[in-house]
C-alpha cells in the first residue's frame, strides 16, 4: 500500500503540472494589458525592426567585400592551333602553336574601393538610425492605440450605466402613466434619449474595435485582451523650447543626416571613378618539337574616351542627389517642428479643459444632483429630476474622460519628440 502511494504521487504531480502549463497561457491571455506591457511586446521580436537589423548587417558585409581587389583569373588554353590542312589539330607542326597557362589581375584603385566601402558603411548606419526612428514611432503608435481602446472601453461602461438608468426611469414613468403622475409624451422623450445613447454606445464599440485592430498591428492577438483599468502615468512636464532644441537629435532627423551621408559617399565614389582601372596578365606558352617556350606579360588600362558624357555626368548626378538629401533633411526638421507646435497647442487646450471641468463644471452638476435629491425627498420634485441630474453627471464624466485622454494623447505625442526622458514615469 505504501509503495502504491509513492508510485502515485509523481503521476499526480505530473498531471497537476500539465494542467498548470495548459491553464497559464489562457489565464495570461485574459490578464489586463497595461501600456508598458503593450510597448514591450511591440518593440521586442518585432519583424520590422529585425528586418532593418538584417539590412544593416548586409551592408556591413558588403562594405568588407567592396574594399577588396577583384579575384585573380587563372587562364589556360591553346594558341594558334592549325585546323584546315593535313596538320589540323596537331600541336607539334606549327611554330606558333602553344599550350598556354597564365594569371591575370584587375586592379581597382584603392580610392575607388574605399569610397564604395564607406558608402556601404554609411548605408548600414542609416539602417541603424531608421531602426531607432521606427522603434520610437512604434512606441508612440502603440501608446495611442492602447489609449484609444482605454477611452472606448470607459465610454462603453458609462453609456451602459446611462442606458441602465434611463431604462429604470422609463419603467417608473410607464407605471405612473395610469395614475396620471406622468404623461405618455414623457415616455417618448425617454425613448428618444435611450435611442441616442445606444447610438453613442455603438460608436464607442466601433471605436474600440478599430483601436484594437490598430494595436494588433504590433502585438497580434494580445490586442484582444482587456485593457488595464488603471491609466498609466505619462510624462507631461515638457519645456517647449527645450524640446525644440532636441528635434536636432530626433531619430528621424538623424536618419535624414545618414541619408545625406550615403549620398555624399556615392558622390565620392563617382569622383573616384575618374581614376582609371588597370590590370596585368602573365602567361607561359609551351611549344613542342624542341621549340622554345614563350613567356608573355601585358598590362591593360581603361580608356576614358568620353569622360564628359560618362564619368562627369555620373558625378553631376550624385551631386544633385546630395543637394536633394540636404533639402529633405531640412524639410523633415521643419515638419517635426510644425507637428510639435500643433501638439503643444493640443496639450494646452486639453489641460485647460480638464481644469474647467474639475474645478467648475463638475461641482455644479454635483450640487444640482444633491439639490434634486433633497427636493425629491421633500416631495417637491419627481424622481425624474434626480435621474436627469444623474444623467448630467455621467455626461460631464464623459467630457472629463475626453479631456483626460486628450491630455495623455498630447503628452504621448510630445514624448515622441523628446529624446531625454522615457514615455512613462
Amino acid at each position: 500500500m505504501s509503495y502504491q502511494r509513492l508510485a502515485f504521487k509523481p503521476t499526480v504531480l505530473c498531471l497537476l503540472y500539465g494542467i498548470i502549463q495548459f491553464i497559464a497561457p489562457i489565464a495570461n491571455a485574459q490578464a489586463p494589458l497595461s501600456l508598458s506591457e503593450a510597448i514591450q511586446m511591440a518593440t521586442q521580436n518585432q519583424p520590422l525592426l529585425q528586418s532593418l537589423s538584417d539590412a544593416s548587417t548586409s551592408s556591413r558585409e558588403a562594405a568588407i567585400a567592396e574594399g577588396q581587389l577583384p579575384d585573380p583569373k587563372f587562364k589556360f588554353g591553346v594558341t594558334n592551333l592549325p585546323i584546315t590542312d593535313s596538320n589540323a589539330f596537331r600541336l607539334d607542326r606549327e611554330d606558333m602553336t602553344m599550350m598556354n597557362i597564365g594569371f591575370a589581375q584587375d586592379i581597382t584603385p584603392q580610392n575607388k574601393r574605399e569610397a564604395l566601402s564607406n558608402r556601404y558603411i554609411a548605408e548600414a548606419e542609416q539602417y541603424d538610425t531608421e531602426q531607432m526612428a521606427i522603434a520610437k514611432t512604434i512606441e508612440r503608435d502603440v501608446a495611442l492605440a492602447w489609449l484609444e481602446v482605454y477611452e472606448a472601453e470607459r465610454k462603453t461602461e458609462l453609456y451602459r450605466q446611462l442606458i441602465q438608468d434611463i431604462t429604470s426611469q422609463r419603467k417608473t414613468l410607464t407605471s405612473n402613466i395610469s395614475s396620471n403622475k406622468a404623461a405618455a409624451s414623457d415616455v417618448l422623450v425617454i425613448d428618444r434619449d435611450l435611442s441616442l445613447i445606444k447610438e453613442k454606445l455603438i460608436f464607442a464599440q466601433r471605436d474600440e474595435s478599430k483601436a484594437r485592430a490598430s494595436l494588433s498591428r504590433w502585438i497580434g492577438q494580445s490586442a484582444s485582451r482587456p485593457i488595464s483599468a488603471e491609466l498609466p502615468t505619462v510624462n507631461d512636464e515638457f519645456n517647449h523650447h527645450e524640446i525644440q532644441k532636441q528635434i536636432e537629435l530626433h531619430p528621424l532627423v538623424k536618419n535624414a543626416f545618414q541619408l545625406e551621408k550615403v549620398a555624399k559617399y556615392e558622390l565620392d565614389s563617382a569622383q573616384a571613378n575618374l581614376e582609371r582601372n588597370w590590370g596585368w596578365e602573365v602567361g607561359y606558352g609551351k611549344r613542342f618539337n624542341d621549340r622554345s617556350d614563350m613567356l608573355s606579360f601585358q598590362v591593360s588600362i581603361d580608356l576614358q574616351l568620353d569622360r564628359a558624357n560618362r564619368q562627369d555626368r555620373r558625378t553631376a548626378e550624385k551631386l544633385a542627389l546630395v543637394e536633394r538629401a540636404q533639402k529633405l533633411t531640412e524639410d523633415r526638421r521643419l515638419m517635426l517642428l510644425s507637428e510639435l507646435d500643433s501638439v503643444m497647442a493640443e496639450a494646452k487646450a486639453a489641460e485647460e479643459l480638464e481644469e474647467e471641468i474639475v474645478t467648475k463644471l463638475m461641482p455644479i452638476v454635483e450640487a444640482k444632483l444633491k439639490t434634486a435629491q433633497a427636493l425629491y425627498k421633500s416631495g417637491k420634485q419627481m424622481i425624474s429630476g434626480v435621474w436627469l441630474a444623474r444623467r448630467e453627471i455621467i455626461e460631464v464624466e464623459l467630457d472629463q474622460l475626453n479631456a483626460i485622454t486628450d491630455k495623455q494623447r498630447a503628452a504621448i505625442k510630445i514624448g515622441y519628440f523628446a529624446n531625454t526622458q522615457p514615455l512613462l514615469k
